[in-house]
C-alpha cells in the first residue's frame, strides 16, 4: 500500500519536472520560430517557403506542451499544487502569446488573477503587459535596444 503511494508522487514529480521543461523548450522554439518569421517579412521572404518538416516539428512540440499543462491544470482538484497549478497557466499564457492567440492569452490571465493572488495577478500583469506592448508597437528587441543605449 506504502509504495503505490510513493509510485504516486514520483510518478506525479516527474510528469510536472517533464512538462515544464515540455513548456520550456515549446517556448524558446515558438519565440525562435517568430523571430524568423519576422525576419522573412522584413527581408521580403515568402514565408510559406519556411521547411514544412522544422514547422512540423515545432507544431508536435507545442501541442505536446499544451497538453502536459491543461492535464496537470485538470488535476487541480485532486492536488494541492497551487503553485504548480499557476506556473502551468502562465506557461499556457505565454505560448498562446506566442501563438497569437491572444483570447486565450486573456483566459489564462483571466484565471490567474482571480485563483492565484498577489502572484498570480502579477504573472498575469506581465504577460498582458507584453500583448499590450505590442500592440503598442513595442517589441522586446527595441526595448533591449533602447536599454543599451542609455
Amino acid at each position: 500500500m506504502k509504495l503505490g503511494f510513493l509510485s504516486r508522487i514520483f510518478e506525479g514529480a516527474l510528469s510536472i519536472e517533464r512538462t515544464y521543461n515540455d513548456c520550456d523548450k515549446a517556448l524558446n522554439r515558438l519565440g525562435a520560430y517568430n523571430e524568423r518569421i519576422k525576419e522573412m517579412q522584413e527581408n521580403g521572404e515568402d514565408i510559406s517557403r519556411y521547411p514544412a518538416d522544422e514547422k512540423a516539428e515545432l507544431d508536435e512540440i507545442v501541442d505536446k506542451a499544451i497538453q502536459g499543462a491543461t492535464r496537470l491544470i485538470n488535476l487541480e482538484s485532486t492536488r494541492n499544487w497551487p503553485g504548480v497549478f499557476r506556473e502551468m497557466h502562465k506557461n499556457l499564457a505565454n505560448i498562446y502569446y506566442e501563438l497569437h492567440d491572444y483570447d486565450k492569452v486573456h483566459e489564462e490571465c483571466d484565471k490567474l488573477k482571480t485563483d492565484y493572488g498577489e502572484t498570480g495577478r502579477l504573472d498575469a500583469e506581465e504577460v498582458l503587459e507584453k500583448l499590450t506592448d505590442q500592440e503598442n508597437g513595442k517589441d522586446d528587441s527595441s526595448e533591449e535596444e533602447a536599454a543599451a543605449t542609455m
